[in-house]
């Protein structure tokens, strides 16, 4: 029997991480989805991607099949100097699904996208591809594609992105995506290669996330594919290498080990491993005045409202429970209009804050060396409130990674009350 208190026609536009979840939850709530996507063909893209607790719970939940995916469980956060590789401070997760509920995934990103896929087209979704929507009707609504269909529904869901087209339309105020002025490397290196070096190898057999912090840059690095591949994403201070109209440019191996030429030995190692690799440009936007029109029957979800930097890794991870909250709302209201009123308000304040917390770490990740550094440093020990880290203080560290998107009840609802453990 469908949970949703009034079954609905619902179109998701994007069918990226954020909009396949949305189409999942609700799909298998008793909803009827379609999807529009502008891409003629879902192909193998991207790099790694970390899944935090917070959104493998509601993966899990919903059916992913997330034991079929190739991939590592992060056993650690090991935070290290630039310069000779030495600990700043080691944050151990080998106990995270006994603390947090689930497990702490990494991942590559085609294989989340290719499970969540599966996962959709087995819930019934229709999904249909070459179809980019270039405008919008918000009364009826509707979605009309470059062809020239039109699509009718009684809910609309915007996963479109940072590039979203739906936004500004929503809104009613034009916007531009504001340059962090970093850009991210995202490298991938055959397992092989680092296993076959005494320096790189425990990289690889001892799977956990490092972060190289260092002067107007830092490089985090996991293994995926249960070690077949290092994943590496390098931000680091652009040196105009994209531009407006253009945001991903290919990078140079010969440009990547210069710039890195006086890091700690691993990291030089690293950068001549590399084969080729994309540079992208990193933008956020302010937050958002509204993510649901006036008319009560169109809403944002994701990148298309709070685009993340990667400082935190909870891009896809809020997107995730954007779309939980979705479907508990719609559940538990008969009025359309009032649940989307009921979704704005519960997930803009969360959303919005850890959207604010990630840029914050664009700066606290980058200090050069010096006095602030060494406070910097001190504090990144200390299981305390002032700990620049955000989820370095085990009170954040539970309301973000502990949280179940899925109660509504109150804020920071953890998953130890709430009695819907995930299945691992």
């Amino acid at each position: 029997m469908p949970r949703a208190a009034v079954p609905r026609n619902i179109i998701i536009v994007g069918a990226g991480i954020g909009g396949l979840a949305a189409a999942l939850a609700l799909q298998t709530d008793g909803h009827n989805v379609t999807m529009l996507d502008s891409c003629f063909e879902f192909a193998e893209a991207g790099a790694g991607i970390r899944v935090p607790p917070n959104s493998a719970r509601l993966l899990l939940r919903w059916g992913v099949d997330m034991a079929k995916m190739k991939k590592s469980v992060s056993n650690a956060y090991h935070f290290v100097r630039w310069a000779d590789g030495s600990t700043i401070v080691r944050i151990p997760f080998e106990n995270i699904v006994e603390n947090h509920g689930a497990p702490y995934y990494l991942i590559h990103r085609a294989d989340l996208h290719s499970g969540l896929l599966e996962a959709v087209k087995r819930a019934g979704v229709n999904i249909v591809t070459g179809a980019q929507v270039v405008d919008y009707d918000f009364e009826t609504p509707s979605a009309k594609t470059s062809t020239g269909r039109v699509y009718t529904a009684d809910l609309i869901v915007a996963s479109d992105g940072i590039k979203s087209i739906a936004r500004p339309l929503l809104t009613g105020q034009p916007d531009v995506p504001r340059d962090t002025g970093d850009v991210a490397y995202r490298i991938l290196i055959p397992g092989a290669e680092l296993l076959k070096d005494a320096d790189l190898a425990p990289l690889i057999t001892s799977p956990a996330t490092t972060s190289w912090c260092g002067p107007d840059a830092h490089l985090v690095g996991y293994p995926i594919r249960d070690g077949e591949l290092y994943n590496i994403v390098v931000c680091a201070t652009s040196r105009n290498e994209t531009t407006d109209e253009v945001w991903v440019v290919k990078g140079s191996n010969d440009e990547l080990c210069q710039r890195f030429a006086s890091w700690e030995p691993r990291v030089q190692k690293l950068c001549k491993l590399t084969r080729d690799f994309m540079k992208w440009r990193l933008c956020d936007l302010p937050v958002l005045t509204r993510w649901v029109h006036a008319s009560g029957k169109v809403c944002l979800l994701g990148d298309s409202c709070h685009p993340m930097l990667p400082y935190l890794a909870q891009g896809a991870a809020q997107a995730v429970e954007d779309a939980a909250v979705l479907r508990q709302v719609l559940a538990s209201t008969q009025s359309l209009s009032s649940a989307l009123k009921q979704y704005e308000s519960i997930r803009m304040p969360r959303a919005s804050l850890v959207q604010a917390k990630t840029r914050e770490h664009q700066y606290i990740l980058h200090i050069d060396d010096g006095e602030e550094q060494k406070v910097r440093d001190v504090l990144m020990k200390r299981n305390e409130e002032q700990n620049p880290v955000f989820w370095g203080w085990d009170k954040r560290k539970n309301w973000l990674f502990s949280h179940d998107a899925e109660v509504l009840g109150h804020e920071g609802a953890n998953w130890r009350t709430s009695g819907r453990e995930a299945r691992l």
